[in-house]
């Protein structure tokens, strides 16, 4: 399996199918001004070259810039105006390939994957957003999802950091998402059944794709990354309520 790997200002990374239309939103992106993006250099059969997004990604276990309230901020309004610059993308239906299925409304290009370690800082400012193989058309409500699911976090298990926040702490922060990324009323009503579906729909890939014997697959099952998942999915469950109501 091809590793990523990086030579002074340039990054190489495997590429797939789609790389030839994230390539396109890349340059895209930077036509409208979106420069936290890597920009793409060059594409090859198997590998990829995009530049190097300086900065500090937000790795577990977070460090206090990356928890603060201020990191939190910056990051809702870098997926805002992300998703803003991706919402002109011009779409090509006859060559356009994504590794994700179309989600309806598709309202821009969602990044698939917004989480801190796809997230680069400079100190408490979020600066980059990188790693763009999930991008694909659907709702913006599903990448705001996805980082309140993180930045919350809502998570049951320990890789936010050694001291889990309370519940109170948890909805205080998705609610500041929320408000710094400007959702709209109705992504807000639906934020928290978003929340669980992608989850979800995340473990059904891990699971269809790990009986296709797809070797990154059998190993997060083997670690228990699926059990970690559903435990996550029964704790939004049963605070699905005090969710909406904390966002709305």
């Amino acid at each position: 399996m091809e590793r990523i790997t990086r030579a002074d200002d340039r990054v190489h990374r495997p590429a797939g199918p789609w790389t030839p239309t994230v390539h396109r939103l890349l340059a895209h992106l930077h036509e409208q001004g979106f420069v936290a993006a890597p920009e793409p250099i060059e594409l090859g059969h198997t590998l990829e070259t995009v530049s190097f997004v300086p900065g500090e990604a937000g790795e577990y276990p977070w460090t206090a810039d990356v928890a603060s309230e201020a990191a939190l901020v910056t990051t809702a309004r870098l997926l805002r105006h992300y998703h803003d610059a991706a919402a002109t993308f011009p779409r090509d239906d006859d060559r356009d390939l994504w590794s994700q299925a179309e989600r309806y409304p598709a309202e821009t290009i969602v990044h698939g994957d917004f989480a801190p370690y796809n997230c680069v800082y400079d100190g408490i400012a979020a600066v980059g957003l990188i790693d763009f193989d999930t991008a694909h058309p659907g709702p913006r409500v599903w990448d705001v999802a996805s980082a309140v699911y993180r930045f919350a976090p809502f998570t049951t298990g320990e890789v936010e950091g050694s001291t889990a926040p309370s519940l109170d702490e948890r909805l205080d922060r998705a609610a500041e998402f929320c408000r710094a990324y400007d959702l709209d009323a109705r992504s807000r009503q639906v934020l928290a059944e978003t929340i669980i579906a992608s989850l979800v729909a995340l473990v059904t890939t891990m699971e269809t794709e790990a009986a296709a014997g797809n070797p990154k697959f059998v190993s997060d099952l083997h670690h228990g990354h699926a059990d970690l998942y559903r435990a996550d999915v029964a704790y939004i469950e049963r605070h699905a309520a005090d969710i909406s109501a904390a966002v709305a």
